[in-house]
């Protein structure tokens, strides 16, 4: 059983496994949430290697269709998500109490930047014993070519700014209220979102044990803050056009604190200023640049962009094939989210054709990180840095495999994307 946490990473296995071993295609099976009757691939006599997302294993094993205790070898890749309740945990120990001669064996690239993170997975998997190379290994070094990293800072255009602004005096005066109600004592300066998750955290508590009066009020306003702080993220890291996607979600939701902030007039200010706004970050522009030097010089090789947000991906592959390049988008079905999506299919297709080299550029979100073996993608751009270590490594991870590769990161001055930048890079270092 070899598992994987996403669809095309899924897929991806089973081709490497038909390509390098002596399996016929009717010997493996694939178990994903797109696959109807999949209790037929379990119960299916010829199949000898099951390749599967973690969770449609776990929906199954827990209706009865598949028994853990019949495989020799459970196979767990990116294994740096066991973690918590995540399937990874609880099918690993399932396999163990079950199976008499169980045989695990988990991979990754990012085990984590924290010792007791890392110990974690170890724990949750039951792991023996670990084998760990790095790319100063004789035995990995000559395979690993090289990446070289470099960043590009960049100021937000005006009209930018003057949202920026204005989405920053609707926080104050949010904020006003709660210091007034002697809620927040810490300097204005120094709130940020884990100052007020960990106050919403505290009245929902006080909720919970029968104080509730003003703190339902004061959590919906905590609530608007947050909503705010991501529209504040979206206009400095993003693109206005995600911003404008965003605002409206907030318009049309039936929540709370969402009626509550779409009511208010600074709001419907941020509103009627994204609305007029009609330029594209300077990031775009700089994305641009970047991939028409690179094709100039190697005209036949392949980049991937990373962008955290599908709105912004969307505009960046609009705006690259625009300028001339073939750029396609690479997203996950996402269920109940805004926004382009991909079925199965249509992902399988995407890749095999960037593969081919059909077209230069695959624009992706997260879905695009873990894993994916593209051949010869001699440049990947961050659109925004990657705050998360363990995403830094993924994403740098998809050049430099066969040839030296470059990565470029892209950061906003005075933005979100500076504490991102150094955080990241901290800690994947760690």
């Amino acid at each position: 059983l070899v598992m994987a946490p996403t669809k095309p990473l899924v897929l991806q296995h089973r081709e490497s496994f038909l390509r390098h071993l002596k399996l016929e295609p009717n010997e493996v099976g694939v178990v994903t949430g797109e696959v109807n009757s999949r209790e037929l691939v379990w119960d299916n006599p010829d199949v000898r290697v099951v390749f599967a997302t973690p969770q449609s294993v776990w929906n199954d094993y827990r209706k009865g269709y598949v028994s853990l205790e019949e495989f020799a070898l459970m196979v767990l890749d990116e294994c740096h998500r066991s973690r918590s309740r995540y399937a990874y945990t609880r099918l690993a120990s399932e396999y163990v109490r079950r199976c008499p001669w169980p045989r695990i064996l988990a991979l990754t690239a990012s085990p984590g930047s924290e010792e007791e993170r890392v110990l974690e997975v170890v724990r949750n998997l039951m792991i023996e014993r670990i084998v760990w190379r790095t790319e100063e290994d004789d035995d990995v070094q000559r395979y690993v070519p090289g990446v070289k990293v470099s960043w590009v800072r960049l100021q937000i255009p005006e009209q930018y700014q003057l949202i920026r602004s204005e989405i920053k005096r609707a926080i104050e005066s949010r904020l006003r209220e709660l210091y007034s109600a002697g809620l927040l004592r810490v300097p204005m300066e120094s709130v940020n979102r884990k100052v007020l998750v960990q106050l919403m955290s505290r009245l929902r508590a006080e909720m919970e044990s029968g104080v509730k009066g003003a703190n339902m009020h004061y959590v919906s306003l905590l609530s608007s803050i947050l909503s705010l702080y991501h529209a504040l993220e979206l206009i400095e890291s993003q693109h206005v056009h995600s911003l404008r996607e965003y605002l409206k979600e907030v318009m049309d939701s039936d929540l709370r604190s969402h009626r509550m902030l779409a009511k208010s007039p600074d709001f419907q200010r941020i509103v009627r200023l994204a609305g007029h706004c009609n330029v594209d970050h300077t990031k775009v522009e700089a994305l641009c640049a970047i991939v028409d030097a690179h094709l100039r010089e190697r005209p036949d090789d392949r980049i991937m962009v990373f962008s955290n947000i599908r709105h912004t991906a969307e505009v960046l592959v609009d705006r690259l094939n625009r300028r001339g390049h073939s750029a396609r988008i690479f997203v996950g079905k996402a269920e109940g989210k805004d926004g382009p999506r991909m079925t199965q299919e249509e992902q399988i297709r995407t890749l095999r054709e960037f593969r081919e080299g059909r077209f230069r550029v695959l624009v992706a979100t997260s879905i695009g990180e873990e894993g994916l073996d593209v051949p010869e993608c001699g440049l990947v751009v961050f659109y925004e840095p990657a705050v998360s270590g363990i995403r830094y490594v993924q994403r740098r991870g998809r050049t430099g495999r066969r040839l030296p590769g470059k990565v470029v990161i892209l950061v906003a001055e005075g933005t979100v994307d500076e504490y991102y930048f150094r955080e990241g890079y901290r800690r994947a270092r760690r």
